[in-house]
């Protein structure tokens, strides 16, 4: 896989065929075009459609549009490449929708067919890819927040003196937006001492940064707490942990949250203790609300950002969390958020 390809996935992660219609209803008090008097057609576009985040994404657009009575037509990009994607933008335009949310994606390959969809009247919302577009809104995670919150974790923890390890390579925007943070709180906390960082983009994540993870914990014993601002990074501090035998003796911070990494946290003698992360239901039902403002002409910023929540292992286990639609039914707060909304725009009351 090449570099440029691996560099999108991981964003991908970081945070077309498929429909979904639904009944097409009238909205009390909408204005129009949500009032009844037409069908109100949004198109997900999204760069992958498969693994849990995504999916997610995907159902909380879908119940947020079914609670507008619009019809969401999810194109799918079966190969997961970002010429497909772009190709299915131009699909959108043909069909005549009225708004599109894009899911990350390349700037310079999806630049053409965006500015397209926008000379053609249809409002446009992207979620992790910065089109340079003052007519698209963008959605993203707050990354300078994700990665504090689990350093506040951890230096709380260690009463502010701990020898960290550190997996991060820069290049890929969210991340070197969360490393910002960490050297932010290196210079505020001088005991906390980056021993060694490493990182890498090969294919699979956890496995290839784990090889260099364990070369790094046996050069260096001291280590008592590892770093990890991306889940598929922490996968591979546990994995190295567990093959030098040091889960007792190193706790690990991280970003972002998955089915998977809620049972490796909850698991008995689990060293992975704190990662934040954002809601992906929640932001694919702030894009398409974000849609519907942009129709109705309700005022929206240029930018929109998620804020994230702590979780902890000692949360989850009291909470008796298991999986990531757990965090939902368990932690009001984190089922929605609190951003480009209206007072004529139903809301998820479940």
């Amino acid at each position: 896989m090449k570099i440029s390809n691996l560099v999108v996935v991981l964003s991908v992660f970081f945070a077309m065929s498929f429909s979904q219609t639904f009944a097409i209803t009238k909205v009390t008090d909408a204005p129009y075009p949500f009032n009844g008097k037409k069908t109100v057609k949004i198109a997900l576009i999204q760069l992958l459609t498969k693994g849990e985040f995504m999916q997610t994404f995907r159902s909380g657009a879908e119940r947020q549009a079914e609670l507008m009575g619009a019809k969401l037509v999810a194109l799918n990009n079966e190969d997961g490449s970002n010429e497909s994607q772009a190709d299915a933008v131009d699909r959108a335009i043909s069909m005549g929708v009225d708004g599109i949310l894009l899911s990350h994606g390349r700037y310079e390959i999806m630049k053409e067919s965006i500015n397209r969809a926008v000379k053609a009247g249809i409002r446009v919302v992207a979620f992790d890819i910065d089109m340079k577009n003052s007519f698209v809104t963008q959605i993203v995670q707050d990354d300078h927040l994700l990665s504090q919150m689990s350093l506040d974790a951890l230096i709380e923890d260690f009463d502010g003196e701990a020898y960290v390890g550190y997996v991060y390579l820069p290049g890929v925007l969210p991340l070197d937006k969360r490393d910002e943070s960490f050297t932010k709180t290196k210079a505020e906390f001088p005991q906390i001492k980056e021993i060694r960082r490493t990182g890498t983009l090969e294919t699979p994540f956890s496995l290839k940064n784990a090889d260099q993870i364990k070369e790094v914990l046996r050069d260096n014993p001291e280590i008592n707490a590892y770093f990890a601002p991306f889940d598929k990074f922490a996968k591979g501090v546990i994995l190295a942990l567990q093959e030098v035998n040091m889960t007792d003796k190193v706790k690990v911070y991280s970003a972002d949250i998955s089915t998977v990494d809620i049972r490796m946290m909850i698991k008995k003698n689990s060293p992975w203790v704190a990662t934040t992360a954002t809601n992906p239901a929640a932001i694919g039902a702030t894009g398409v609300r974000a849609v519907a403002m942009k129709l109705t002409g309700d005022y929206l910023p240029r930018e929109i950002t998620i804020p994230p929540m702590l979780f902890t292992q000692e949360m989850l286990r009291d909470a008796n969390i298991n999986q990531l639609s757990d965090l939902q039914k368990k932690f009001p707060q984190f089922r929605t958020v609190d951003r480009a909304s209206a007072s004529w725009i139903p809301r998820e009351k479940k």
